[in-house]
C-alpha cells in the first residue's frame, strides 16, 4: 500500500489507520515499539516527534518511508 502524507497529521492518520486495520491496540503497539502511550498518541495525532520514532513505527507495520518532491513526475515501484 502507498500513501501520500503532506503533513505530520496525514502521516499520523495513516499510522493509526494501519495499526487499527491490523487489530493492534495502542497499548500493544506501545509495547512493540518500546514507546510510552503518550509518545504513540503524539505520533498518531501529528505532534512533533523524532524521525527515528516515525521510522520505527513504519518498520513495525512493514512500511518504508520514501520522500519524493511534490513536483516529481515519477512512479515508485517495489
Amino acid at each position: 500500500m502507498w500513501t501520500n502524507a503532506y503533513s505530520r497529521e496525514d502521516l499520523g492518520e495513516f499510522l493509526q489507520a494501519s495499526r487499527k486495520e491490523r487489530g493492534i491496540s495502542q497499548k500493544e503497539m506501545s509495547r512493540k515499539l518500546g514507546f510510552s502511550p503518550v509518545t504513540l498518541s503524539a505520533l498518531e495525532t501529528g505532534k512533533n516527534v523524532s524521525s527515528d520514532k516515525i521510522e520505527r513505527y513504519l518498520q513495525v507495520l512493514g512500511y518504508r518511508l520514501v520522500v519524493i518532491p511534490k513536483s516529481a513526475k515519477i512512479e515508485v515501484r517495489e
